[in-house]
Order: structure tokens, then C-alpha cells, then sequence
């Protein structure tokens, strides 16, 4: 796939124009299901199929941060049609997705209603999840929170194999550093590779989750940085957190990954423009 074709779909931002305001600007009357929380932006890419997506995912953020609470009814079809200025059948179809996902159920007669044991989901990083850069940031967050313990551990607790293991995956790193798609998926690996040598399965699991999501991401990432200085200064950052599990310092890894996974996100968001 060309790299410009690869940008345009990979690339996530929260400065286009929300479904609700070009509803608004036409004369129709936005969103409000009495939330006075901020709505959430999305990736639009203006093509009618994509309406039932959008639509789901603005009900699924307000669902999820509570702006629409468990047991909640949500407005009728005709309501959110006219609110979204789209058709009952485009909101048909975005109710259907959330009721694919677990969040809502409909009630034969009575309604759409946000489901009442919502909490009790399991845990779940969706992709829908990173088509705002705010969402992308929480998660990129709870990465930080995850890594920067599952390093500390990785340093009391790997052997010898697993330093070893570890070694080899940044020497992948450092030997890919110019082909951006290989090294994204080798700077995957390095990561997983710290999550294994906790020798704490759930580390591994929710790593492996957070780092399916987080894939296009890292590639993006990757694509924009090769060929500067920030690989360099990559391959040392991940060179600090190796010395420091090989050294068995537990603080000193802990606050490498930190400074690894922070330095990161702060040039992911300059590449990509603040909120």
C-alpha cells in the first residue's frame, strides 16, 4: 500500500467537523440528550455508508463515559433521526451495531435502553475507541500506567532467558529502524517482550489487547518518524529500559519505560496537533 494512501486512513484527528454540527448547520436541531458533556468528534469521511458507524460511535462514547446512564432509554428512532438529521433507517442501523457490542438492548414495544449491567462487560479497548485523538490519549495513558509496572517487574523478576529475549527483540529493533512497517511490528514485540519477563500473565493479556488496538497507531508513528533523529532517539530510550531489567533496578526501569512511553505521546500529539 502507497505510504500517502496509508496516512489518509491511518492517521486519527479530532479537529474534522462532528456528524451533529453539519446536522446543526443545515437547520436541524443537534444533540443534546441532556448531557452538557463536550461531543465527541470523529473521523468522518463523508460517505453515506459511513452515517450508521458515526452515529454508533457517538452514542457509544456517551454510553460509556455515562452521559447516558445504565437502564437509560435512549430517544426514539424518529428523535435521533431528526437530532442527526438522517433517516430512521440510518439510526436502525446504528442501534444494531451497539446491540452487537452488548451496550444496549431494545425492548419489544417500549423501547431502546442503555444496558444495565454495563459495568460488568469485560474489558475492552475497541478501535472505535482511537478515532479521537482524546480517546487515543487515554488509552496511550493506561499504557503508560501498564508498561511502566509491567518494566519494574520485568526487572525482579526475568530470567536469564527472558533478558536474553528481550535483548534480541531490541536488536530487532535497531536492525529495522529504517523500514517503518517491520519496525513497527518489532517495536511490538520489544514491548511484549518486557510484558512476558514481568512473568504475570494478566501483564501479557492486556498488553497483547491494548497492543492489537494500539497497531495502526505505532505504524503511523513509525511512517512519520523514519529518517529523523527521533529513531535514534528511540533505539536509546529502549536501550535505558533494557540495561535497567538486565541490571535488576526496578525503579530505574520503571521510570525508563515512563520516559519512553511519555516522550512518545508528546510527539505523537505534536505530529498529529493538540486538542
Amino acid at each position: 500500500m502507497p505510504p500517502n494512501s496509508f496516512m489518509t486512513s491511518t492517521v486519527y484527528t479530532a479537529r474534522r467537523q462532528p456528524l451533529a454540527s453539519r446536522g446543526a448547520a443545515s437547520g436541524r436541531t443537534s444533540l443534546s440528550l441532556n448531557s452538557t458533556k463536550p461531543k465527541t468528534a470523529f473521523d468522518s469521511l463523508g460517505r453515506p455508508e459511513n452515517l450508521p458507524d458515526e452515529i454508533a460511535q457517538q452514542l457509544r462514547a456517551r454510553i460509556l463515559n455515562e452521559s447516558l446512564a445504565p437502564g437509560q432509554r435512549l430517544p426514539t428512532e424518529q428523535e435521533l433521526g431528526a437530532q442527526f438529521g438522517v433517516s430512521r433507517n440510518v439510526v436502525r442501523e446504528a442501534i444494531a451495531r451497539l446491540k452487537l457490542t452488548g451496550l444496549v438492548e431494545t425492548r419489544h414495544g417500549v423501547g431502546t435502553f442503555v444496558c444495565s449491567d454495563i459495568a460488568m462487560r469485560p474489558f475492552e479497548v475497541s478501535h472505535d475507541d482511537l478515532l479521537d485523538l482524546a480517546q487515543l490519549i487515554h488509552v496511550h495513558q493506561l499504557r503508560v500506567e501498564i508498561e511502566s509496572g509491567a518494566a519494574g517487574l520485568a526487572a525482579t523478576h526475568r530470567t536469564k532467558a527472558q533478558l536474553e529475549n528481550l535483548q534480541m527483540a531490541l536488536k530487532r529493533v535497531d536492525q529495522n529502524s529504517k523500514d517503518w512497517e517491520v519496525a513497527a511490528h518489532s517495536g511490538v514485540d520489544f514491548h511484549l517482550a518486557v510484558a512476558h519477563a514481568a512473568n504475570n500473565p494478566y501483564f501479557v493479556r492486556i498488553m497483547g489487547h491494548l497492543s492489537h488496538v494500539i497497531h495502526n497507531a505505532v505504524r503511523t508513528f513509525r511512517f512519520r518518524i523514519t529518517g529523523t533523529e527521533r529513531v535514534e532517539e528511540l533505539g536509546d530510550e529502549h536501550l535505558l529500559i533494557v540495561d535497567a531489567i538486565a541490571r535488576q533496578d526496578s525503579l530505574a526501569a520503571r521510570n525508563a519505560m515512563r520516559t519512553h512511553l511519555e516522550n512518545a505521546m508528546a510527539r505523537y500529539r505534536k505530529l498529529l496537533g493538540d486538542l
